[in-house]
């Protein structure tokens, strides 16, 4: 078997530790309530732009778009991923949150949720992708 190295070894971890936050943040800590979904794409879009409680909205949208970025940047670092491969796991991450949400009952499975953190995990890979590419240039010159 194949030793890993201290820092990739770390960063299993923490990768792993994170996994396990979004999950709690997710799922595990919330209560059972009855089993809800908003299936209507881009609701929240259009609640934020029509409604007075825009921040709500904001927040919400903002909060799963950032919410997964790292995922994408970890997948990415971690197992080599190209996009086709990032974008179709971090789709049926998010579909199996907001599958297990409706399922037991903890949360509201929402298509712009699994929409919003694709995009939010795409473009953590994006940035990990753009720090990988400034590396490779840096390294290039000195």
């Amino acid at each position: 078997m194949k030793k890993l190295k201290p820092i990739r070894l770390l960063s299993f971890v923490v990768f792993s530790v994170y996994i396990f936050i979004v999950l709690w943040l997710t799922l595990f800590n919330r209560d059972v309530g009855e089993h809800r979904s908003m299936l209507i794409p881009f609701w929240e879009y259009a609640k934020m732009i029509h409604n007075d409680n825009r921040s709500f909205f904001i927040k919400q949208i903002m909060g799963n778009l950032i919410m997964l970025m790292p995922f994408g940047f970890m997948l990415s670092w971690l197992f080599n991923l190209d996009f086709r491969k990032c974008l179709i796991i971090s789709g049926c991450f998010s579909v199996f949150i907001e599958i297990t949400q409706y399922t037991t009952g903890r949360g509201l499975m929402e298509f712009d949720d699994v929409f919003n953190n694709t995009v939010g995990a795409v473009s953590g890979y994006l940035l990990f992708y753009w720090v990988a590419r400034v590396k490779q240039i840096v390294n290039a010159i000195f």
